[in-house]
């Protein structure tokens, strides 16, 4: 009979420890308390400003017990949308930049929100790609969310104009239209008539004249 070394045994209960303190992770803010929003759109800026108006959306961060939690790190990422471009400088200092991996985070604040607005766009006509739920959201390293992506400035050149309407266009006349979540400005799951109504608010708002002044790699 063979018995264990005491090697093995240390082992064991490290595996044992790292596999607990995951199942503790997950569960310690659950999709059920932490409000993930189902969509996220990129937006553009004007006189360096971003359109918060277009562009806001919030994480809020809660415990097992519902109450907010301040000081998690929550990260957005967009390494799933090969589409998509994030501005290398999102012009807020209170955001961490991963151009390498396509990840934003910043920390939750007073009653547990982490309030985004990120800027970005896309890569133009026939080339979209994403479709629903491409996006991740993750607090203090669990994965809470799928977020659909979009982005007004669809051609990622001299802000929301005309070419980015002949974008859209092409998105949604794509054979079978499928729903190209670049294009999907009003989360139905679908490109259709109420998101070209949306990108014509945003158009027409002035607020997103300037693309990216570098994007990430």
């Amino acid at each position: 009979m063979h018995f264990p070394t005491r090697r093995t045994v240390s082992a064991l209960i490290a595996c044992l420890g790292l596999a607990a303190a995951s199942r503790s992770a997950g569960a310690e803010f659950p999709p059920s308390n932490t409000i993930v929003p189902p969509c996220i759109p990129l937006v553009g800026t004007s006189g360096n400003v971003p359109d918060h108006g277009a562009g806001s959306f919030q994480v809020i961060v809660r415990d097992l017990a519902n109450n907010p939690v301040v000081g998690a790190r929550v990260y957005v990422d967009l390494s799933g949308c090969p589409d998509l471009h994030m501005c290398a400088d999102q012009l807020d200092p209170t955001l961490n930049v991963d151009c390498a991996n396509m990840v934003v985070s910043k920390l939750s604040g007073a009653a547990g929100i982490a309030e985004f607005t990120l800027l970005g766009g896309s890569n133009g006509s026939g080339n979209a790609v994403e479709l629903l739920g491409a996006g991740k959201v993750f607090v203090n390293g669990v994965l809470l969310g799928f977020p659909t992506v979009s982005a007004f400035d669809l051609d990622g050149r001299n802000g929301v104009g005309i070419n980015d309407l002949s974008v859209w266009l092409t998105d949604f006349g794509t054979v079978g239209n499928p729903p190209f979540g670049r294009s999907d400005f009003d989360c139905s799951g679908s490109v259709g008539v109420n998101d070209l109504s949306l990108w014509l608010t945003a158009f027409g708002s002035g607020a997103q004249v300037q693309s990216c002044g570098g994007t990430c790699p």
